[in-house]
Parts: structure tokens; C-alpha cells; sequence
């Protein structure tokens, strides 16, 4: 069995705007992995943070977005949330897409990736 690695698609950050991540090279990996997101709580109510990816064949141009979307994360409480993933069906770049809503919103999150490298 090969060793799985963790690739950080999107570093723990504060945010209080939509934010679209670096591109993030994922070609090296291969098969059934894991998305994991890790959230605090947002700022206040009626606040959410929505975390999708999206890829792209040059890391640049072309963003589309993929069939991961996490659940939104609101002020009730922090979220740990993972998704099993198939990485072949990315193109070669992925980024980490976090679209806030509310008033003065803010949130911490992070987005790792869980896989074998080919």
C-alpha cells in the first residue's frame, strides 16, 4: 500500500471577502483520495462561508467549477467536514473557492487534500 500525502490546497487564513485560492498543482495524484475543510465558525449571524473547488487545465484561465462543494459553514459552530474524491477527474490545477455572505462577513479556513501520489 502506498503512504498517503497531505497537499494543502488552501492554508489556514482569515477571510472577509469571496476568495479564490492559488492555483494548486494536484497532477501527481491519483485515485480515491480525500477533501478535508476546516472551518471555524463565521463571525455572526446570518453569516455563511460556502467552500468549492474549482480546476483548471493551466492553473490561470478556464476555471470551472468541479463537483465538490462543501456544506456551509455558519456562526452555529466550527465545521470538520470531508469528502471522499475521485483526483482523476481533476485537470491539472485546482483552487479553493470560499464565497461569504452577511453582513461584515468573516471566517478561518483551510482546505487540505488526502491521496497517493502517482
Amino acid at each position: 500500500m502506498q503512504p498517503l500525502t497531505i497537499l494543502s490546497l488552501r492554508a489556514a487564513a482569515a477571510i472577509t471577502a469571496n476568495d479564490n485560492g492559488a492555483a494548486v498543482d494536484v497532477s501527481a495524484y491519483t485515485g480515491n483520495g480525500y477533501l478535508v475543510l476546516n472551518s471555524s465558525a463565521t463571525g455572526g449571524a446570518g453569516q455563511t462561508s460556502t467552500v468549492k473547488l474549482q480546476h483548471s487545465d493551466d492553473g490561470s484561465t478556464g476555471w470551472t467549477d468541479t463537483d465538490v462543494t462543501f456544506d456551509a459553514v455558519t456562526n452555529a459552530a466550527a465545521s470538520h467536514q470531508v469528502q471522499l474524491v475521485s483526483f482523476d477527474q481533476f485537470k491539472k490545477f485546482v483552487r479553493v473557492v470560499n464565497t461569504l455572505a452577511g453582513t461584515s462577513p468573516t471566517v478561518t479556513a483551510a482546505v487540505e487534500a488526502v491521496g497517493v501520489k502517482a
